[in-house]
Parts: C-alpha cells; structure tokens; sequence
C-alpha cells in the first residue's frame, strides 16, 4: 500500500495519507508506523471510515487495547472502545465537556496507557480543536534551573471525579504525609524516560497530581503552574483542526492535550476512544 508521511508543524506531529487502516499491515508498515509515532508524539490518519470494530481491529496493531475507566461510556458493540460525545449531560441536566483542560491520560494507574487513539466519527463544521504538547521538547527547552529543581521530583496522582485544576485550598485539604499518600495513591516520576527511546520528558497531569513528594500544597500548586505554563507556551504545542475521517494516535508518555469546545453545541461531537496499554513511568 503506497502512503505518505509528512510532518504536520515544526513542534510535532505528522499526517499519514495513502493508508487503508481497515486493511492489516505488513511488518514493514508496522515498524514504519511506531517509529514514526514516538519520533513525532502525534500521528493523524487521514480519511479513514471506520466502524467502532474496525477501529478497534486497527489500534491492535499499535498496541495492546486496555479496558477505560468510564464504563458508562463503552460503545456497545465493542466494548473496548468508548465514546466522547457533546451531547452528554450530568444529572443537573448540564452538558458534560470533557477535557477541557491539559491533562495526560490515566495518570492516576501505576501503568497509565502509551497511547490514546481517536476516530473523529461526527463533526461540528468548525471548531473544536484538540490542543497537543511536545513535554520531550518542553523538557529540553527547560531552564537549567528548572531542571535541576524537578530533577529526581515525584508527583502525587489521584483519581477525583471533577475535571477541574485542584485549587491550593484543595490540594491542603486532601493533603497527606508522604507515606500515606505512596500507600494510598500513585506516585510517578516528573521526568519520565522514553522505555523505547531514552529521552526525557515533563510528566504532569495538572487534574490529577495532588502535589509533589516532598513539597507542600501551595509550592506543589505554584509548581504545576509553572510547569503547565512552560509546556503548554506556543514553542511546543500544536493545535489540530479535526476532519472528516481523522484518526489520530498520540503518546501518553511525551505528550499532554486538550479539547477546545468553541463550536456550535447544536451539532453533535462525536468520537471513538481506545486507549493501549502501557508500563510503569521510570
């Protein structure tokens, strides 16, 4: 199958076109595809219609899918995939707009998945973009200062069910000593090391870490900030304009993201969610 590979911005991402996601992959092509994806953080597949199957079908060839956290949300028939759709609504009768802040997924597991994958099944005709950011590249652009300070740091992750930044106050309030919270919660290093390539990144996830081994709520709270800020500064993301048919895979371990819901909520969002299995950080 002849396809292309192109970069799609100087700070990550690359667009495949020519590649039938539906038809099995050679060796070949595999490799091709995962060196691609962890050199790039991003990959977007162009054009591909695919069933919730079909879809599911081709992430195995990525990578082993693994069950998500929010069963309410499987598709059912295949219930390895879930669904993000703007036209949930909570209990209040308020509608549900996930990810509307920059986060990484799962962190709160001890082996948060590599990667996530999603299949833009319906789509507003403008507007709600998914924001990525290269933390590889956020990490090497670090003040030296910066990255002495955070060198050997640990973070505090834990599943809460509101998507908002934990506040100072918050973070005081659910504050534990440091044993406690490595017995109760999960605990990951700040700078992650690629298990394939070696490089560093910044692994944050500004819903989840309570705060910081060692630190105290409110420096734990002003750290974040300026790491978020750091890494979400227009050097190393990426926004991507979603079209019809667009599959994109990105890497959890070197990358965070973000939905941006600036669309008319009268047309509806939809999209097919399969996350893949991956390892402890280290």
């Amino acid at each position: 199958m002849d396809y292309q590979i192109k970069p799609l911005s100087d700070k990550l991402g690359a667009e495949i076109n020519g590649l039938d996601l539906r038809v099995p992959m050679d060796a070949e092509t595999t490799t091709t595809i995962n060196n691609a994806f962890v050199d790039a953080v991003i990959l977007v597949f162009r054009d591909q219609e695919l069933t919730a199957q079909q879809f599911f079908d081709a992430a195995q060839q990525l990578g082993e899918p693994m069950d998500q956290h929010l069963s309410q949300y499987k598709v059912p028939e295949c219930p390895m995939v879930s669904y993000v759709s703007n036209q949930e609504r909570s209990n209040d009768g308020k509608r549900k707009l996930l990810g509307k802040a920059w986060h990484t997924d799962h962190s709160f597991q001890p082996e948060p998945p590599k990667a996530t994958l999603l299949h833009g099944v319906e789509l507003p005709k403008r507007g709600g973009d998914t924001w990525f950011a290269n933390m590889r590249l956020a990490y090497e652009e670090l003040s030296p200062t910066l990255k002495q300070r955070i060198e050997g740091l640990e973070a505090i992750h834990a599943y809460r069910e509101s998507r908002d930044y934990l506040t100072k106050e918050e973070r005081e309030a659910e504050a534990l000593t440091d044993e406690e919270e490595r017995a109760k919660n999960i605990v990951h290093p700040v700078i992650r090391t690629h298990e394939v390539t070696g490089t560093k990144a910044i692994y944050i996830n500004p819903l989840r870490i309570k705060r910081f081994i060692g630190l105290n709520s409110e420096e734990s709270a002003d750290l974040i900030d300026e790491l978020t800020m750091h890494a979400t500064s227009d050097n190393f993301t990426y926004p991507h304009s979603w079209q019809q048919g667009d599959v994109i895979i990105w890497d959890n371990r070197q990358a965070m993201h973000r939905v941006e819901h600036n669309y008319d909520f009268a047309e509806k969002r939809l999209m097919h969610r399969i996350i893949l299995k991956g390892g402890k950080p280290k």
